[in-house]
């Protein structure tokens, strides 16, 4: 994978090079540019969901969906960490309780609550007064938008 994204870079760097170089023609330029900004947003994307410490859903054919796998995924997480690290389920599940309105807030006043998603929930092990739970640091969401329409004739 470091292969690939090193590839990507370099070629970032080739593409604006030859832009401020003026070396692409003109009517390239755009296309690049536009190539250019998919390729840094594949990179952030990779970044994002590689991380370690995060609970994530999996595309969800709306924001709502992906708040109920997020859910699911999280039980699943506070269980496996409170067997083997030994964290407070209740003071994490306050925490989620916290961030889960906090997230459905943003997401509808966002207006993405219908758009297919993708939730990706980054925490740390935190502990307070000799109790280990769950601190979320931050919330990423990838969300889709038509792209556009084919038509297929039979």
């Amino acid at each position: 994978m470091e292969d690939i994204l090193e590839a990507l870079n370099e070629l970032i760097k080739t593409i604006e090079s030859g832009i401020e170089e003026g070396t692409v023609p003109e009517g390239s330029r755009m296309y690049l540019q536009r190539l250019v900004r998919g390729i840094r947003d594949t990179i952030r994307v990779i970044d994002i969901v590689g991380r370690e410490n995060t609970i994530q859903t999996p595309i969800s054919p709306s924001a709502r969906s992906a708040m109920y796998n997020l859910r699911r995924a999280f039980y699943a997480v506070v269980g496996r960490l409170s067997k083997e690290k030994g964290i407070d389920k209740e003071k994490s599940i306050s925490e989620w309780k916290n961030i889960a309105s906090k997230l459905v807030d943003f997401l509808n006043r966002a207006g993405i609550s219908e758009a297919p998603t993708k939730i990706v929930l980054s925490y740390n092990i935190a502990e307070e007064d000799g109790v280990k739970y769950l601190k979320f640091d931050k919330a990423e969401i990838l969300y889709f938008e038509l792209e556009g329409i084919k038509e297929v004739k039979f």
